[in-house]
């Protein structure tokens, strides 16, 4: 949804393609959105949260001490909770629980966590404490930043994990979560409503283009470029809890037909 998978042929090793990708998967349409001098679009295919947690922190501690104040914004799509990230054979490899993977090792260690240790209370206490735990991080070094949920809803993911009146919650600041609750806030389910076109299971250009505009629209409406203050957010008129209205959940997308 963010490395921008099924643009073009994502078996070919042609940079005239990557360039076609990355320029026009929604990381590089929001810079253009943005009048952003640099685009770094990390994301990989099928990455998990796990990943995303570690790969940022790490790419902020290793190239902020030299540049902090270059203008820099973090936008993350969290992707699905239930997706996993396990160091094998000398390498970090994404797992979703209810597919297949190439390699062997990893396939094996896929069935066993299905089976023995895959809970989807342990997914949204995980994905809870992972978006927590980033936007500290952030907070702490006045990183600007935007979240939002990619696959599905958070609303969807923390509900089936029994957090909907969690206290934990509160501390989120929903100004930079971009609909954070909302039943059907995700990027796959608002462009799904939208009508634009899907390539396969992933949103083509004009997908794409429609998401760099809306989450472009909302950092300068609330003025998130700016850089954060280091403390926790501020409590706003708009904190009413949003899972108060509707306690129904719905199901994991296992299959992962987005559209």
């Amino acid at each position: 949804m963010t490395y921008g998978m099924e643009l073009v042929d994502d078996k070919s090793d042609d940079p005239g393609l990557r360039e076609y990708r990355e320029a026009h998967a929604w990381p590089g349409r929001l810079a253009a959105v943005l009048d952003a001098e640099e685009t770094i679009n990390d994301a990989v295919i099928s990455g998990s949260n796990d990943r995303i947690l570690r790969t940022t922190i790490r790419w902020l501690t290793e190239h902020r001490r030299d540049r902090p104040d270059d203008g820099l914004l973090v936008v993350i799509g969290w992707s699905g909770a239930m997706r996993r990230e396990f160091y094998v054979d000398g390498g970090y490899h994404q797992l979703i629980p209810y597919q297949r993977h190439p390699h062997p090792d990893v396939d094996r260690l896929g069935r066993l966590y299905r089976d023995l240790a895959w809970h989807e209370s342990e997914s949204g206490d995980r994905l809870a404490t992972q978006a927590l735990s980033l936007q500290a991080f952030l907070r702490t070094h006045r990183v600007p930043y935007l979240f939002f949920d990619a696959i599905e809803s958070s609303f969807d993911s923390l509900g089936r994990a029994g957090l909907a009146g969690s206290g934990c919650l509160d501390d989120i600041d929903l100004a930079r979560w971009y609909r954070f609750g909302e039943p059907d806030g995700s990027m796959a389910d608002v462009l799904r409503a939208s009508g634009t076109a899907w390539n396969g299971r992933h949103p083509a250009r004009d997908g794409h283009e429609l998401w760099a505009h809306k989450l472009g629209a909302h950092i300068m409406r609330h003025g998130l470029i700016q850089r954060p203050d280091a403390g926790p957010p501020t409590p706003t008129a708009v904190r009413e809890r949003p899972f108060a209205a509707r306690r129904r959940f719905r199901a994991a997308n296992r299959d992962f037909l987005y559209p």
